[in-house]
């Protein structure tokens, strides 16, 4: 008897867990398989898992410091970490990927888009495309508003919150 009522508690609890956790289903991205992370330190996670993302700072000049700094990228956090070749990440905690976008392609208009790769709720810009090939492999995309930017046939071209930009695999060399 206790035994069932044990597992009736927690088949509840695991219920109720499941209901939480589809709450948040309604992220942009979830539907490409891009990656979600909750802060920083969870962001330096994933990178870390593809590429060196050591000695981990909060930085108010460097790539993407225009941008981090400027209320219409939307950017939460800004960070950049070393990786093997000593070069650097920029990681960018967003806090509204909708307005991230839409700055990005409003820049592209004036020549001062930017090429990251995105995730749910952040973006990383790699310095060398060696780290950017690794990091595609944490499902992270490439996105870009550069109006001259094709995705060839093979490569996945996913849709965006804003028309055109591009948000694919495809990295060219």
């Amino acid at each position: 008897m206790r035994l069932k009522r044990t597992a009736a508690v927690l088949g509840a609890a695991l219920a109720s867990l499941v209901a939480v956790t589809g709450c948040a289903g309604d992220s942009w991205g979830e539907d490409a398989g891009l990656p979600a992370a909750g802060d920083l330190a969870a962001i330096e996670k994933l990178v870390s898992a593809h590429t060196m993302c050591s000695d981990l700072r909060r930085t108010a000049d460097g790539p993407l410091s225009e941008q981090a700094a400027d209320p219409a990228w939307a950017v939460k956090e800004r960070a950049v970490c070393g990786n093997d070749s000593k070069d650097t990440v920029t990681l960018l905690s967003v806090s509204d990927m909708e307005k991230f976008q839409e700055a990005n392609k409003t820049a592209a208009a004036s020549g001062k888009g930017v090429q990251v790769l995105l995730g749910q709720n952040f973006a990383l810009a790699a310095a060398d495309e060696a780290t950017a090939r690794a990091l595609l492999k944490s499902d992270v995309l490439l996105f870009t508003c550069d109006k001259a930017f094709k995705v060839p046939d093979g490569y996945r071209n996913e849709k965006l919150l804003v028309d055109g930009c591009a948000l694919t695999d495809y990295l060219p060399a």
